[in-house]
């Protein structure tokens, strides 16, 4: 007889983030789904054990955390401005939506992604890129440097750290 023990159950430690690059919009949509219990054990961290955590103090310190954590730069280096859309907060998962402008004809970003790096030694942040139907990703781990990914065939590491 086999017996589950979900008591036990090993946990992973990942968070995704889908960046849609909207040509027709003139702007880009970013996504990110983080496991709720993950953001739990980050607010814990940073600001005490403080009882029941309400969705307005989980938006409040994601605003400021998101900003640090995850940044897109266009190809000659500059930050691409985030603008802050709404939160999400799911009994499982906290879904952020971010936003940016979008340059005509810019085929090429620079994603720096070091959600939960600071709190987990085996986060894995893997962030999907798509334009036009085409999706390319690149997964970051706690030492990742930056990555630049490009539909025209420059896609790789970037040489810079931020």
């Amino acid at each position: 007889m086999c017996v589950a023990n979900t008591g036990h159950a090993h946990r992973f430690f990942a968070s995704f983030s889908q960046i849609d690059m909207q040509p027709s919009k003139g702007t880009i949509e970013i996504t990110h789904r983080i496991f709720t219990h993950d953001i739990e054990d980050l607010l814990v961290r940073y600001q005490g054990d403080s009882g029941e955590l309400s969705d307005e103090v989980i938006e409040t310190f994601l605003k400021d955390y998101i900003i640090q954590a995850f940044a897109i730069y266009s190809p000659d280096g500059n930050m691409i401005p985030l603008r802050w859309i709404a939160v999400e907060v799911g009994l499982n998962d906290i879904f952020v939506y971010q936003e940016a402008d979008l340059q005509q004809g810019q085929q090429t970003l620079i994603i720096a992604d070091r959600i939960l790096h600071d709190l987990f030694d085996d986060q894995s942040n893997t962030v999907n890129l798509k334009l036009d139907g085409k999706v390319k990703s690149h997964t970051f781990q706690k030492n990742s440097k930056m990555y630049q990914i490009s539909f025209d065939g420059r896609t790789g590491e970037y040489p810079f750290d931020n």
